[in-house]
Formats: C-alpha cells, sequence, structure tokens
C-alpha cells in the first residue's frame, strides 16, 4: 500500500469538502421514523427549519474536524477510527440534510466557512499528542450531545420525525464520547472548552436564521 504524504492527503480533503458541501445528501431509507406530517403550522415549521439548519451545520462541522484530525493525525489507529466516525456522521449529515428538504429549509449560507473553520480545528488536534486528541472529541461529543437534548426539547410536539431523528443521532454521539474515553482521552483545558463552547453557540445563532 502506497503511503500517503500530507499533501496527497490535503488534496484528498479538498475533493471531500466539495462532496460535504455541494454533494447529494439523501437518507436511503427514513422509513423507520415517523412519517413525514404536513400538519406543521407556519409557526412550528419555521422553528423546525431553523433547528435542523442547525443540525445540518453541527453535521457538516463535524465532518470537517474529524477529517482534519485524520488527515493531519501520526497514529494510523487513530485515523482509521476518526474516518470510521466519518462515515456514522456522514448518515447523520444526510439525515439532516433530508429532513430540511422535507421541511422546505435551505442549508446555512456560511457551511463552507464553517467546515473550513472546523477543518482548521481538527488539525490543531491532529498534530497534538494522541491523548489531547481523544480529549477533543471527547468534549465535542458531550457538547454535541447537551445541544442535541436542547434541540429536541425546542422542536414542536407536531414534528415528531425530526425528534426521532435527532434522538438517533444522539445514541450514535454518545457511542463516539466512549470511543474518545477508549483511545485514552485526557481532559481538555478548561478554556479550551469555553472556546469551544461560545464559538458554537456564536455559529448556532447566525445558523438558525441563515
Amino acid at each position: 500500500m502506497i503511503k500517503q504524504s500530507k499533501i496527497d492527503r490535503i488534496i484528498l480533503e479538498l475533493e471531500y469538502a466539495i462532496k460535504t458541501l455541494h454533494g447529494n445528501h439523501k437518507l436511503e431509507d427514513s422509513s423507520k421514523f415517523t412519517e413525514n406530517s404536513k400538519d406543521i403550522n407556519r409557526k412550528d415549521l419555521k422553528i423546525s427549519q431553523g433547528i435542523m439548519r442547525v443540525n445540518h451545520m453541527g453535521e457538516v462541522c463535524a465532518q470537517g474536524l474529524y477529517r482534519g484530525q485524520a488527515a493531519f493525525t501520526d497514529d494510523k489507529k487513530v485515523r482509521e477510527k476518526l474516518y470510521e466516525m466519518c462515515d456514522e456522521e456522514r448518515e447523520h449529515l444526510n439525515m439532516c440534510k433530508t429532513r430540511l428538504d422535507e421541511l422546505s429549509g435551505k442549508s446555512s449560507v456560511f457551511n463552507g466557512v464553517w467546515y473550513a473553520s472546523s477543518f482548521l480545528l481538527g488539525v490543531f488536534a491532529g498534530v497534538s499528542k494522541k491523548q489531547f486528541g481523544a480529549g477533543f472529541i471527547e468534549e465535542t461529543e458531550k457538547q454535541v450531545s447537551t445541544h442535541l437534548d436542547q434541540s429536541i426539547e425546542k422542536l414542536p410536539d407536531s414534528d415528531e420525525r425530526s425528534k426521532e431523528m435527532l434522538m438517533h443521532i444522539k445514541e450514535d454521539e454518545e457511542k463516539h464520547k466512549t470511543t474518545a474515553q477508549k483511545m485514552g482521552s485526557e481532559e481538555i483545558p478548561e478554556s479550551m472548552k469555553n472556546f469551544m463552547d461560545k464559538t458554537s453557540s456564536l455559529m448556532k445563532k447566525i445558523t438558525y436564521y441563515l
């Protein structure tokens, strides 16, 4: 097997970023979720669109984050695990985009910016020592789980389908947190946690409307 240089990986990641941002993301089988309701009133529809746009943005960021970390880590096992997690996150991306389309909503106009920012953050985690990188994943998944709980709570009762999708996503995110712990994660500094939390809060506020 030919060993890839970091330059090779960067080229591959540029291609992957284009597919993530402009690919046709559709969930192949959504039959396990409640059927799409046509009875959502206009006010509730706007709420659901905003919340699912934010969650779609989160899945775009997850791709950038883990791909950036995978591209620059020197640990082969960690890289393989990150790519595996990316595959699972891609299902989440498809799920959120499918639901957003069903709600006649649009994805964030800033997704390219969010992806690039997340990729760079992933690169930082990738070039750090293994335990810090794993700790970064664990903290990311903790904050994502909290966000998903908040999203599920804010969704209108008439939108059971979106709630079920987000609950399914949360189950996978909890598994990713456990995976990071098994990789020997160490707790990241409080300042880093606060930075991640405040940054994601700003991104969510912007994405809810745009």
